[in-house]
């Protein structure tokens, strides 16, 4: 983050600006808050939606967007396209981005891998279910939240009818992290997401980018991804695999993220399945691989999942599921503040949220239940002071519970006060979904 220049806004359409998180050639990124949430306020550049054709095709993405349930998303809580200058607010998500975590920390390895493989697959086939084109799938427009990733930064996103080049005939994006397709002015996919997706996945292994670093020439990035193949040998043999099918240079021939999705969850469980599949023929776009798919639904169904391993390129044909393993029940929960437009979906026994004020006194915070009979354990209440979620000028109160699921809804009410005597309350609703 960095402080507010002489010259940046201090409000953004509901949003009071608290500082920088950063910016580039599409855009300006700042930290916003309205009282109960904290929002990344991107300002879209005038070059972007020069006509009203460009700002319409923006505004209609918003709205798709809107529409992703996607706990790997993270989520558009206001837009004005047709201000000046436009913007569009998300949720702001408190973690360093892919880019940071790995530079910092290392590569990510065994089911830390598969686990941000499977988050950052749902986060592309949710945006793709909506018709829309990320275009800029790179480490540092994924951000690493205690809940898993979130794809962020739309600012370049179009439709699915758009074509690799801008009418200034300006690429938009980050060469190193293009597909094929994107250095020949045809008409883009969501395949191109799919092939970044295949780089990011290998920075994530590997601490690099399969074609060169982000500094590195424009023509010797186009003529490494146009005509080489990614380096492999420091990968494990899942990686490889995934990977691979995400590489194909032809989009036609590359796996959609639903497909991939279906093959990183069988790769990472444990073994007891084995199909008749060629290795020399075998993909998911084949008759095979959408038996896959649908025997991993059907293991699946309910609720309960079971640990079975998969050998993909076995000549024997046999399917067996070991007596001895233990379904796990997985509860999906919804939590709606009042006031807000959109919930917070999540999966797990746990939920948290948190909202933004000013002033509060610490003492005087209290839940009460409003659900009868109460849950035997009530949610606790924490409260940080310039905390990064809603920036240094306000407060943090963070809200942690369990999950119940003696009752499918349960809600509750948030009270206390400020310094100044101000009485602050919030209400929520935490809700179990069928």
């Amino acid at each position: 983050m960095e402080r507010l220049r002489p010259g940046d806004p201090e409000k953004i359409g509901p949003w009071q600006i608290v500082n920088r998180l950063g910016s580039g050639g599409m855009g300006i990124v700042y930290m916003g808050n309205n009282g109960t949430r904290a929002a990344a306020v991107k300002i879209v550049r005038d070059f972007l939606i020069e006509d009203p054709a460009s700002r319409g095709r923006l505004s209609r993405e918003v709205s798709s967007l809107k529409k992703v349930k996607s706990r790997f998303v993270s989520e558009i809580v206001g837009a004005d396209i047709e201000s000046s200058p436009a913007w569009i607010a998300t949720n702001f998500v408190d973690g360093p981005s892919l880019k940071t975590l790995i530079e910092n920390d290392g590569p990510l390895t065994g089911n830390k891998w598969f686990e941000f493989a499977h988050g950052l697959m749902s986060a592309l086939d949710a945006v793709h279910e909506a018709g829309v084109i990320h275009r800029d799938v790179k480490p540092s427009n994924i951000l690493m939240s205690a809940t898993g990733p979130k794809l962020i930064d739309f600012g370049i996103s179009f439709s699915l009818d758009a074509t690799s080049l801008t009418k200034t005939g300006m690429v938009a994006g980050t060469p190193a992290w293009f597909a094929p397709e994107q250095f020949e002015a045809k008409k883009v996919t969501t395949a191109i997401d799919n092939f970044a997706a295949g780089s990011v996945l290998y920075f994530a292994a590997t601490g690099k980018n399969p074609w060169g670093r982000e500094d590195t020439s424009v023509a010797n990035t186009m003529h490494m991804i146009l005509n080489k193949e990614a380096e492999m040998s420091d990968l494990t043999e899942s990686q490889r695999e995934v990977i691979s099918l995400l590489h194909k240079k032809s989009p036609k021939e590359r796996s959609t993220a639903s497909e991939i999705l279906a093959r990183i969850e069988l790769l990472s469980q444990g073994s007891v399945i084995e199909l008749s599949t060629q290795r020399s023929t075998f993909s998911l776009k084949s008759k095979s691989g959408k038996a896959i798919a649908a025997t991993l639904v059907t293991l699946v169904a309910g609720g309960a999942f079971y640990n079975y391993q998969f050998h993909p390129f076995s000549q024997k044909t046999s399917t067996t599921v070991s007596p001895s393993l233990n379904p796990i029940q997985v509860t999906e929960w919804s939590l709606k503040l009042v006031g807000d437009s959109e919930a917070k979906n999540g999966t797990g026994n746990s939920y948290s949220t948190f909202i933004c004020d000013q002033g509060v006194v610490k003492e005087s915070l209290q839940i009460r239940e409003l659900t009868n009979p109460p849950a035997s354990i009530q949610p606790t209440i924490k409260l940080f002071k310039g905390d990064a979620r809603c920036g240094k000028d306000f407060d943090t109160i963070l809200i942690e519970g369990n999950i119940d699921t003696a009752k499918k809804k349960r809600s509750y009410v948030l009270a206390g006060s400020t310094q100044t005597g101000f009485i602050i309350q919030y209400e929520f609703d935490i809700t179990i979904k069928d």
